[in-house]
């Protein structure tokens, strides 16, 4: 009786769930899950006049494990050049592969001095991010609407 009891007894420390909580759910890990780099093709519109930007890289930087900051791309050519970008303390939502970027406004200057602001929002499935924001630049009279999708690299 003595050993079946010793040998119960023995078994309890190998159930315990000490290291399920130290593994982030998958709820707990959304921003770490879609946080990388990511390039590909951008649409831009405004005013009707879309065009498409070749080649450009967003990045995502999990800052918590629901927040990321987003890294826009430069695009244009001076004097319409428009500078790189970073929006912080965006959320996201999601689990099991399946994550959305919470819509948020941003603003700020950039390193010449000019003012920016809009918004962003997105998603990110089938390890692919797809991305929308609005961007007002400068002295431009309507935002610029883009939108990007690409995969993780």
């Amino acid at each position: 009786m003595m050993m079946l009891c010793i040998t119960v007894m023995a078994g309890f420390p190998a159930c315990s769930d000490d290291k399920e909580k130290d593994e982030p759910t998958p709820a707990d890990a959304a921003a770490k899950s879609i946080a990388g780099v990511y390039s590909g093709d951008m649409s831009c519109t405004v005013m009707s006049s879309e065009e498409t930007i070749s080649d450009v890289t967003f990045t995502v930087t999990a800052t918590d494990d629901n927040t990321v900051s987003v890294t826009l791309p430069g695009f244009g050519n001076p004097p319409m050049q428009v500078p790189s970008v970073t929006v912080t303390g965006v959320k996201v939502s999601g689990s099991d592969g399946s994550y959305q970027l919470a819509a948020s406004e941003f603003s700020g200057k950039t390193e010449a001095g000019k003012s920016y602001s809009g918004t962003i929002q997105g998603n990110f499935a089938d390890n692919r991010i797809t991305i929308k924001f609005n961007l007002q630049y400068g002295a431009m009279p309507v935002p610029m609407i883009c939108s990007f999708t690409a995969p993780k690299k």
